[in-house]
Order: structure tokens, then sequence, then C-alpha cells
């Protein structure tokens, strides 16, 4: 299961660096482009299995171990500097890529988020769809900043 996962975690500096509506937007684009396929392969896991919740904390567990093999230091422990970009990292693009497959995978979002919160020590990480995070950012008319509705 999820093999190779470990390569969404190559470049997670430059995927929270500078973000804005727009770059959000184009991030987010190739992000799917390149690693949509391990979502859709959480999708799948899910619909074949009858416990729902052992599902999703397997597929949290997984998930983080390769964060920790990925982004750890040589014993494979992350520092504090790495579990902030990697909270980051959750909620601007793997939660919403989770949410984005539809059907039951707020449960897989459930899951994942618990086993995060205990692997980044992290009690008041979040899980939000895409949606809600891209129009959360502000737009600036001639300096002045508004939002969108």
């Amino acid at each position: 299961m999820l093999q190779g996962i470990e390569q969404i975690f190559d470049n997670i500096t430059e995927m929270i660096t500078g973000l804005k509506r727009t770059t959000y937007q184009e991030k987010f684009k190739t992000f799917q482009a390149e690693y949509g396929y391990y979502f859709e392969e959480m999708s799948a896991y899910m619909k074949e299995t009858e416990n729902h919740e052992a599902a999703a904390e397997a597929v949290g567990i997984r998930l983080m171990h390769a964060a920790e093999k990925k982004c750890g230091n040589r014993r494979g422990k992350l520092d504090g500097r790495t579990r902030s970009e990697l909270s980051l990292f959750m909620v601007y693009y793997i939660f919403p890529s989770i949410l984005k497959q539809g059907g039951d995978m707020e449960t897989l979002a459930e899951g994942v988020l618990k086993v995060s919160r205990k692997t980044l020590r992290n009690k008041e990480l979040q899980c939000a769809d895409y949606d809600t995070i891209y129009y959360g950012f502000s737009d600036k008319i001639l300096g002045f900043i508004t939002r969108r509705k």
C-alpha cells in the first residue's frame, strides 16, 4: 500500500513558501497532477475495507512514517522546524487532496489527522478542503486588503 509515497515530501519547503491565492492554486494543481494517484489509491483502499476507522489510522501511520523517513534526521526524528513545515504541508496539500476524493474520505482525513497530531506534536492541527483554504486568502486591490465571500 502506498509504495513510494515518500516522494510527496520531496520539496515541502518550496510548496509552503510564498503562498498567495494564485500561487497556491498553481502549486495545488501541480501537486495533484504529480501525486494524485496516491490519493486515489487511498480512496480505493477505504472503499474495500470494512473497518474504515482502522484503515484510516493505518493510512495515517504509513503517511507519517514516510514523512519521518524523508524529512527526519538519520534516526528518523523530526526537529521543530520540520514539524512546523510538515504541519503546514498537511493542511495546505494533504488534507485537501484527501477530501477532494469525496465519498467517505472525511473518515480518512480524520484518521490521518489523529496520527498527524501525535507525530507532529500539534494538538491544534485541523483539516480543511481546498475551497475553504483557497477562499481564505486575502486579495489586495490598490493596496487595500479585501476578502471574497
